[in-house]
C-alpha cells in the first residue's frame, strides 16, 4: 500500500500551536520530533498555512507558502 503524502509540511516552528487549534479535521498532531500532519486526515484547507504566524507551513512540493512570490 502506498503511503499517503499530505498536501502541507510544517518546518521549523515556534510552538504556538495555532495550527492545532485551526485545523478542522485534527490531521497536525505534536511529536517528540515536533509537528506532523497525518495525510490521512488533511483534505488541504490551507487554514493551518494562513494562521501560521511564522510561516512554518508549507504546501507540499514547493519552498514558499502558497501565495508568496
Amino acid at each position: 500500500m502506498a503511503q499517503l503524502t499530505a498536501p502541507v509540511v510544517i518546518g521549523p516552528c515556534q510552538g504556538c500551536g495555532a495550527c492545532l487549534l485551526t485545523c478542522p479535521t485534527h490531521a497536525i498532531r505534536p511529536t517528540p520530533a515536533g509537528l506532523r500532519v497525518r495525510a490521512d486526515r488533511c483534505t488541504g484547507c490551507l487554514e493551518c498555512l494562513e494562521i501560521c504566524p511564522v510561516d512554518a507551513i508549507r504546501v507540499a512540493g514547493t519552498d514558499r507558502p502558497e501565495g508568496v512570490r
